[in-house]
């Protein structure tokens, strides 16, 4: 009973999100909701990266296309199939939710440390590192970064 126990703990919850050109890998408990694309309320002024805001369980949150917040800013206003709402991560300050809009579904992944290995190679300012899972390559997102990108929203 206890091995079985050490396993289970040893793995990790992730969920696997389909992006234009790549994949973002997060841990499960950083996604509140997974919804299908909705219209979201376009920003005056906002920058490449901020879709508008959307409306959720009585919130207003900011839409973030990942790939132009990371520099890849000519796919910024295209929508997308579905938008991952997300729980902030580390910031004390700024909102609690936001979303990220996504290509394709997500899919969720049990994860062990032996299931991953580093993918060399250049990293954007939205990214911490780049994984490979067996056949498939993700990015794990810089969480800091894209938060506080998004606190600037709101000053």
């Amino acid at each position: 009973m206890a091995a079985v126990m050490a396993e289970e703990l040893s793995e990790l919850s992730c969920v696997l999100i389909p992006l234009d050109g790549l994949n973002l890998l997060l841990p499960n408990v950083s996604v509140a909701e997974i919804l299908p694309w909705r219209r979201v309320k376009v920003l005056n002024e906002a920058p490449d990266w901020c879709l508008g805001l959307l409306g959720w369980r009585g919130e207003t949150i900011p839409v973030v296309r990942f790939e132009a917040l990371n520099g890849g800013g000519e796919a910024a206003r295209k929508a997308g199939r579905c938008m991952i709402v997300m729980n902030r991560a580390r910031s004390a300050t700024g909102l609690p939710f936001y979303a990220l809009a996504a290509e394709g579904l997500p899919r969720m992944l049990q994860l062990t440390a032996d299931d991953l290995s580093n993918q060399p190679g250049r990293l954007g300012p939205a990214e911490s590192v780049g994984v490979r899972l067996g056949t498939e390559s993700a990015v794990i997102p810089n969480l800091d970064f894209i938060e506080s990108q998004i606190a600037t929203l709101i000053r």
